[in-house]
């Protein structure tokens, strides 16, 4: 299967790795074959139905400690499933996002984890947060990437994520005292584009969100502050997540908890 709609050289030579150096993020529009993101979103909704059915009528708190190796309630009604890139159909070398990963992370990047988001209709806004913490005071290149892919159209009423333009250069705790480290990482509602200005002289990181083709991609730096939008559709949303790190990076907040749903059926 052919999963490139963009050239490498269309990708890398448009300012792409410049712009998601210096935003955080770059949004790149149907990069995906409609045939791959259909497959992928096959192969997600028959695995939400093995675990919703493997978790019967028991509750899954909020965050990746209270959940299981298998699914994740990131906050309420957002459901995350990891799935991987062979249950997926995926190679990384093959897909067209990889140029930039290498570019970003080097060619010996590694693959983290992947799978998919879903956001039942009614969930309500995340809290802003962050996936990974700064491991320098002075401000590093990235060292783990997300690749957000839409695996059907999501308009604005789905809560496509919202990212805050440039704020990976400011959500760098071991810098700024005043940032605690647990509250940037796990959704804390204090965690906010203006608490990282406060008290400077910093315009706040203007906010970004857009609706999405199906295929399209959102790649972000994982320093940066974002969040996932409330869906106020009646559908439920479902967004692929392909995460690299660079090579010798080995931190992990995303999947903490060790129990499984299936040794706990009843």
């Amino acid at each position: 299967m052919n999963h490139v709609s963009i050239s490498d050289e269309a990708i890398l030579g448009s300012g792409t790795v410049d712009r998601l150096a210096s935003d955080g993020f770059v949004l790149l529009d149907r990069l995906c074959d409609i045939e791959l993101v259909e497959s992928m979103l096959e192969v997600a909704r028959h695995r939400a139905r093995v675990l919703r059915e493997a978790l019967g009528g028991r509750d899954i708190g909020i965050g990746s400690a209270a959940g299981y190796l298998e699914i994740v309630q990131r906050s309420s009604g957002r459901w995350d499933v990891p799935i991987s890139l062979q249950t997926f159909g995926l190679e990384n070398e093959r897909m067209p996002w990889w140029p930039l990963v290498a570019a970003v992370l080097g060619e010996d990047a590694e693959h983290s984890f992947s799978g998919v988001v879903s956001s039942d209709p009614g969930s309500p806004a995340q809290c802003w947060h962050t996936d990974s913490p700064h491991l320098h005071p002075e401000h590093h290149q990235a060292h783990a990437l997300n690749v957000l892919l839409a695996l059907h159209d999501v308009p604005m009423e789905m809560g496509p994520t919202e990212c805050a333009r440039g704020s990976h250069f400011l959500t760098n705790h071991l810098r700024n005292p005043s940032l605690v480290l647990d509250e940037l990482i796990y959704q804390h509602p204090g965690t906010s584009p203006e608490l990282l200005v406060s008290g400077t002289q910093f315009p706040v990181p203007e906010s970004f969100a857009s609706s999405l083709a199906a295929g399209s991609c959102l790649v972000f730096d994982d320093r940066i502050l974002h969040r996932g939008l409330a869906n106020r559709s009646n559908s439920i949303r479902h967004v692929a997540y392909i995460s690299y790190r660079r090579s010798g990076y080995s931190a992990n907040t995303h999947f903490e908890s060790q129990k499984s749903v299936f040794d706990e059926r009843k």
